[in-house]
């Protein structure tokens, strides 16, 4: 009677061991399969804007001009455009939003090129929406 406690237990045993390994192996068959299923995306009309994008009409609105970081936290900087910039004269300091650029740390003092959409907000500092920042040395 002992003898066969002791065989049911190592059945049980082997049983809960067999379960949990199956279900490990289920587990990630659908995490593999979510990961790698990627390829399946297709675009649809959803998917894109309804709202057609004129690239040519931005860039051609687009300014730019050089200046100073004369501020800087992690979700703006404050610009001293140089002298010779016409922005300089709408704007002794300007205001730009980091929000897509953020994985760059611009300390003050660094010389940057700016260029935006051609709109410049008159508050102060005056504001503007970014399309690209650049790091220049002070040469360019």
């Amino acid at each position: 009677m002992l003898k066969m406690n002791k065989n049911k237990k190592i059945i049980i045993g082997i049983l809960i061991i067999l379960i949990i390994v199956i279900s490990i192996i289920i587990v990630y068959q659908v995490i593999a399969k979510s990961v790698t299923n990627r390829a399946n995306f297709n675009f649809t009309v959803e998917n894109i804007s309804p709202t057609p994008v004129n690239t040519i009409n931005q860039e051609a609105n687009e300014k730019s001009f050089f200046g100073k970081v004369v501020e800087s936290n992690v979700s703006y900087i404050i610009v001293e455009p140089n002298k010779d910039e016409e922005e300089r004269k709408s704007a002794d300091k300007i205001s730009i939003g980091l929000d897509t650029y953020t994985d760059i740390l611009y300390t003050v003092g660094t010389n940057v090129k700016i260029t935006y959409d051609g709109t410049i907000m008159e508050s102060y500092p005056a504001q503007i929406k970014a399309t690209k920042i650049e790091l220049k040395s002070a040469k360019d």
